[in-house]
């Protein structure tokens, strides 16, 4: 069964794409350094189809070597952890022992930015106490309205931990206030719902299966009734309405006197 997916590229034309120039040299390296570590996708994919490394090297374009290296693990160990097929307690608490991988290294930058750490670590929290959560639901065929959804894909898309990574990758350190700043979240929010959205329609490429635990498309198809083809087209809309709102409040906090002069902004504006 084939279906027909929205064009999600066509809903972000607006974004500037471009690659790191260290991305073949760090993938390689992240490469080797997975399959030395022993961890393979169980999927039987090799981790360099996956390009993980161009993932991060389009999503953080101006970092340098050591940092793109670094996120460019994360988001690996991330991919890996999502591929498990199993969504149960145990593969929550595998996902801790995968962050662990990165423990050598993390402390360096919370030696330098104590409040970049915190942060990270918060998000980390959530992240995994939302995979729990989800893989609780899934355990006892529980499927959670679209609101309630929706939050819970925010935090255990994992995105969060990776849009604190820019803070890292620009070398700055934010102001307190930009994170208390209510456009900002919004901001935030909308960006991960873009990606945690997107990941979901692609994932009904080969159309919907009996065993698929739910995501977006599954729950539209339930709370309105309608066909697979009807709740990918209704998926994207929301997405296409995520990307209008998410530049509204851009160009909102942008504006801002206070916030929208301070390069951490720009930042976050720019990658």
């Amino acid at each position: 069964m084939s279906v027909q997916l929205p064009d999600i590229l066509s809903f972000c034309n607006v974004f500037n794409l471009r690659a790191n120039k260290h991305c073949r040299a760090v993938s390689r390296a992240s490469e080797k350094w997975l399959i030395d570590s022993g961890i393979l996708l169980p999927s039987g994919m090799e981790w360099s189809k996956a390009k993980v490394g161009l993932l991060a090297a389009a999503c953080y374009p101006n970092t340098d070597v050591a940092q793109l290296r670094l996120i460019t693990d994360f988001l690996s160990l991330l991919f890996y952890c999502d591929e498990r097929a199993a969504a149960s307690a145990e593969c929550a608490e595998e996902r801790e022992d995968m962050f662990a991988l990165l423990s050598d290294r993390l402390p360096r930058i919370a030696y330098k930015n104590p409040g970049w750490y915190i942060r990270f670590h918060k998000s980390q929290r959530s992240y995994l106490e939302a995979r729990r959560q989800f893989s609780k639901n899934v355990g006892s065929d529980a499927v959670p309205d679209l609101e309630s959804y929706i939050e819970l894909r925010r935090e255990m898309s994992g995105f969060r931990m990776a849009f604190d990574m820019i803070e890292y990758a620009g070398d700055l350190s934010f102001p307190e206030s930009l994170f208390g700043d209510a456009v900002f979240r919004k901001l935030v929010e909308h960006a991960c719902d873009i990606a945690a959205w997107s990941e979901d329609i692609v994932s009904c490429a080969k159309g919907i299966s009996p065993s698929q635990t739910p995501n977006l498309v599954t729950i539209l198809m339930k709370e309105r009734s309608v066909s697979l083809d009807s709740a990918l087209v209704f998926a994207g809309t929301l997405i296409k309405q995520s990307v209008d709102a998410f530049l509204e409040a851009e160009h909102e906090l942008l504006s801002n006197s206070d916030l929208g002069t301070d390069r951490a902004t720009q930042v976050i504006s720019n990658e």
